[in-house]
């Protein structure tokens, strides 16, 4: 007979193996609620990124001047800038994120508002690995997480990029962040409920050799209620590990955050 242990007794057992083991009861009652969701089927994930209408509560990112927002919906010749911009995705071999058994593309939407320059998937990336300095924030590491503005070369100007969820016709956007602020912005989510995840979690950190990862242990049907985490989440995700995210099993399968490795000596920011 197959015995079947709930989170809390896994949670018991290994606190009496392992000296200092400890997960709060916050933590215990997420990992065991982790079924209620916002969508239980792909046709549903797909009903929620398209038909759902999202509402804005202001921009993530912590900076002192007015930037200018991307808005698909809201800009003149929005086609031909989307189309632009795809072309130029194509072309590099970056962005245009297709989610698998659906008709989604997720797609940078990213343009200098003031001289309309455009900036592919590949270009805003790198931005933000090297973004202009700015002494308003503390440290280069707080720039990295919490400075989600872009900066235009060509003309001195800071724009905020948008995400679209297309099935071959626009139908949401959201704010584009990068994937050191993705991290952040859900960590801090979840630590407002006194739940650790994802670096926040020692025990996710995995090592080999030289090099470490992070296991992805983030459920995320319980960001339902945050569609840009949930559309970064996705499109920083591998393709062959997205369905695994949004069924639940990344957790359960060690999945690593964006199966990506580091070195050692790396902090993590970038």
């Amino acid at each position: 007979m197959t015995v079947i242990l709930s989170q809390q007794e896994i949670d018991q057992l290994l606190s009496e193996m392992i000296p200092g083991f400890e997960i709060s009861d916050f933590e215990s009652s997420y990992f065991e609620n982790n079924r209620s969701s916002y969508f239980e089927s792909i046709e549903d994930f797909e009903e929620y990124l398209t038909k759902r209408k999202f509402t804005s509560s202001g921009h993530y990112g912590n900076f002192n001047n007015d930037v200018s927002i991307c808005r698909f919906f809201d800009s003149a010749q929005n086609e031909n800038l989307l189309e632009d911009i795809k072309r130029k995705n194509e072309e590099q071999g970056y962005g245009n994120i297709k989610i698998p058994n659906t008709d989604i593309t997720l797609i940078n939407y990213s343009f200098c508002q003031t001289c309309k320059t455009i900036f592919s998937f590949k270009e805003v990336v790198e931005y933000y690995k090297n973004p202009k300095s700015d002494p308003g924030f503390e440290s280069r590491e707080h720039q990295y997480r919490e400075d989600t503005r872009v900066y235009c070369n060509n003309c001195g100007a800071y724009f905020l990029p948008s995400l679209i969820i297309s099935d071959g016709t626009p139908k949401n956007e959201v704010q584009f962040l990068c994937r050191v602020q993705t991290i952040y912005e859900v960590e801090k989510y979840f630590l407002q409920r006194n739940i650790t995840v994802l670096t926040r979690n020692k025990h996710n950190i995995v090592r080999k050799g030289a090099r470490k990862a992070i296991k992805n242990d983030v459920y995320i049907k319980n960001l339902g209620e945050k569609p840009t985490l949930v559309t970064n989440m996705i499109q920083y995700t591998p393709f062959n590990l997205i369905m695994n995210l949004l069924d639940g099993t990344n957790v359960e399968k060690g999945d690593l955050l964006f199966d990506e490795w580091k070195p050692l000596a790396s902090s993590g920011n970038i």
